[in-house]
């Protein structure tokens, strides 16, 4: 998926002002440069691992407050 295709569905689910559209698409932009410099700098493996941590984290304490 590209990110124009990215926008039309979000667009579509949340009707996103073009200021918004904006702000995700440079938010998408940043995020994947940031994810490519920790990949360069400790490998695929070692920054996939830590970002699966740091997402899974906050997922399992929203389910065990519920």
């Amino acid at each position: 998926m590209s990110i124009s295709g990215a926008i039309d569905f979000l667009q579509d689910k949340y009707a996103l002002s073009p200021a918004l559209q904006g702000l995700v698409i440079s938010s998408i932009m940043i995020g994947a440069g940031f994810s490519g410099f920790l990949s360069d700098k400790y490998g695929r493996r070692r920054s996939t691992g830590r970002r699966a941590k740091s997402s899974t984290r906050p997922r399992l304490l929203r389910l065990l407050a519920n």
